[in-house]
């Protein structure tokens, strides 16, 4: 199943949020596709989450989360804001 343009950038800036209050040291995110809807019927997009410095790949959506192993959330100091770059090539700053 497919989802639009829109509601793609809508749900990856979602989870982006979503991420990083779960995970507050997170420097970047930056989508690697557009993201599909499983046959579930959950969403979920691929990407890479630097953190510390480290790059992370990750399958992200608002109720799914996989891929590489990540710091405990409390074991690094919380970044003062997150950039994310979209798969439809924009980007933006998460306070």
């Amino acid at each position: 199943m497919t989802t639009t343009p829109e509601e793609n950038h809508e749900l990856q800036k979602s989870t982006a949020i979503t991420f990083r209050e779960r995970f507050p040291a997170t420097e970047a995110i930056r989508y690697t596709s557009e993201g599909t809807i499983s046959g579930a019927g959950s969403w979920a997009a691929n990407g890479v989450v630097t953190i510390a410095g480290k790059d992370y790949r990750m399958i992200m959506g608002p109720s799914e989360l996989g891929g590489d192993p990540l710091p405990a959330p409390d074991s690094l100091p919380p970044t003062r804001s997150t950039n994310v770059h979209y798969s439809d090539g924009s980007s933006e700053v998460l306070p």
